[in-house]
């Protein structure tokens, strides 16, 4: 996906127009020994993939919105996760930006959008580091089994 500090490579790569994502998706899940396959999308800009999100104002009030960045974030990722004893999680849009990171006008749309910037701690991870290790942290604070 393009944003403002992205490899335009990345955003034309033939991972997405060959259908390779789901290969790479079928030998994780069977790795893990889940049948349930994530949803994935992908659409060519930031802007794009927030105007596919429902509107702040849509039910449920508690649909999480957070987006990694380690410029900008005051707050640790965990830090802003809904308690799950005081407050249903619904669902959760976890943004993870570019391996150069979120640009200006992209963390203004992200906020204008109700994302709230979170980090990692204070080392810049490669993207694929960060998706597993956010998913790890996202997960063990939901408390999901």
């Amino acid at each position: 996906m393009a944003t403002e500090r992205a490899d335009t490579n990345y955003a034309t790569s033939t991972l997405w127009t060959s259908g390779e994502w789901r290969r790479h998706c079928l030998a994780g899940a069977a790795q893990a020994f889940d049948t349930r396959i994530p949803e994935v999308t992908w659409t060519h800009s930031l802007a794009s993939a927030l105007a596919t999100l429902p509107p702040l104002s849509t039910p449920p009030a508690a649909f999480t919105r957070l987006a990694l960045d380690n410029y900008e974030a005051t707050a640790a990722l965990r830090a802003e996760i809904p308690n799950p004893k005081s407050q249903i999680l619904n669902g959760m849009v976890l943004a993870l930006g570019p391996e150069r990171g979120w640009g200006p006008s992209d963390r203004a749309a992200l906020r204008q959008n109700g994302f709230t910037l979170a980090h990692l701690g204070p080392r810049i991870l490669r993207v694929e580091t960060a998706v597993v290790a956010a998913l790890a942290i996202t997960r063990a604070g939901q408390n999901s089994p």
